[in-house]
């Protein structure tokens, strides 16, 4: 139960985010946030690359794709799946989703975001 009760404090915070600037921001790949979410992770994030690196990209790709709020809506949704299913819900998973963010705010392509998450070590 209290890992659940942290969730719902992430998912809380995540309402006050509002939006992360973007540089150089691409054209948006879906009208719903929910088609925007979905067409990132099939259409951009790569396959076979490990867990962390899969969540630091995914969530920057998201900021960078969608939006910042999407992208920590995203981060939290997968965590909150994971934690009543039968996935791993893991911090570490939640702090490489918000690294993947702020990469965004600071990367001009989708290169440098992949490079900012491996040099955070991501």
């Amino acid at each position: 139960m209290r890992a659940f009760c942290k969730v719902m404090l992430a998912l809380a915070l995540i309402s006050a985010t509002g939006c992360v600037a973007v540089p150089n921001r691409p054209e948006r790949l879906a009208k719903s946030s929910y088609g925007c979410m979905q067409a990132v992770v099939r259409d951009k994030l790569p396959t076979g690359i490990p867990d962390s690196h899969a969540h630091c990209l995914a969530s920057g790709l998201i900021a960078r794709y969608c939006s910042g709020s999407e992208a920590y809506l995203a981060g939290a949704g997968k965590e909150l799946r994971d934690l009543v299913g039968p996935g791993d819900a893991e911090w570490r998973d939640w702090r490489a989703d918000r690294v993947g963010i702020a990469c965004a705010r600071q990367a001009s392509g989708d290169d440098e975001l992949a490079k900012c998450c491996t040099e955070r070590g991501y």
